[in-house]
């Protein structure tokens, strides 16, 4: 019977019973990155909310991938982006929802001796059909006309002009209305008619829907305000 000589065994532990090496440490910097310092700050630019948005997003993939400080920053950039976003969307659904009218510039108002730029309780003398100017004069002094009323006449959101009978009427079915209404006390004298001011197309293309009511007088010019 043979023997075999093996070398001898080794008495301490095996390659398989080695532990494991320690896995790399991980890179926790003290600085902050960059990426979310620029996405905080462009947040709060609402021409700039995009970028913003980019830099947070690759913000948090470098810090959870590196742990760098940052990521607080990063989420609050994304956070102000998306009230940007929030409010920017908000602020379209308004407009689009808004009456045409509502988003109308503001009417370019009459020349200052326009007889559509007058004020209640105004007398003048002559009238320019061509221009609609008149010559403004104290009511105690002779004077053709006195204004007793404005009045706005209904008209769509459009600039297209009603045409000068519909207007014609309504500015009449207006001023009636405050004619009774100035005279709500009183007796109107027999002398006095009453005269209606309306826009013509070019004044009501430039938001001038307003009438003006006046009185004459059937036998001359007036010499005083008209009592009511």
């Amino acid at each position: 019977m043979s023997e075999s000589v093996l070398p001898p065994q080794p008495t301490g532990p095996s390659y398989e019973d080695a532990p494991l090496p320690p896995p790399p440490p991980r890179v926790t910097g003290t600085t902050t990155n960059g990426f979310a310092i620029t996405s905080l700050v462009l947040a709060f630019l609402p021409a700039t909310v995009v970028l913003s948005v980019i830099f947070g997003i690759i913000a948090l993939v470098k810090t959870r991938r590196t742990g760098q400080r940052g990521r607080g920053l990063a989420i609050a950039g994304l956070s102000i982006s998306g009230a940007w976003v929030l409010v920017l969307i908000a602020a379209v659904v308004i407009v689009s929802l808004a009456p045409a009218g509502d988003k109308a510039a503001v009417a370019v108002p009459a020349a200052s001796n326009s007889v559509f730029a007058a004020q209640k309780g105004q007398c003048f003398t002559t009238y320019d059909e061509l221009t609609s100017n008149i010559e403004k004069v104290p009511c105690d002094k002779p004077h053709h006309s006195e204004i007793y009323g404005l009045v706005v006449l209904p008209g769509d959101d459009t600039d297209v002009y009603p045409g000068d009978q519909t207007l014609s009427d309504q500015a009449r079915f207006f001023c009636e209305a405050e004619q009774r209404n100035f005279f709500a006390a009183t007796t109107p004298p027999s002398d006095l008619v009453m005269a209606v001011y309306y826009p013509d197309e070019g004044t009501w293309q430039h938001r001038g829907h307003s009438a003006v009511c006046t009185f004459e007088s059937r036998n001359g010019a007036l010499t005083a305000p008209v009592a009511h």
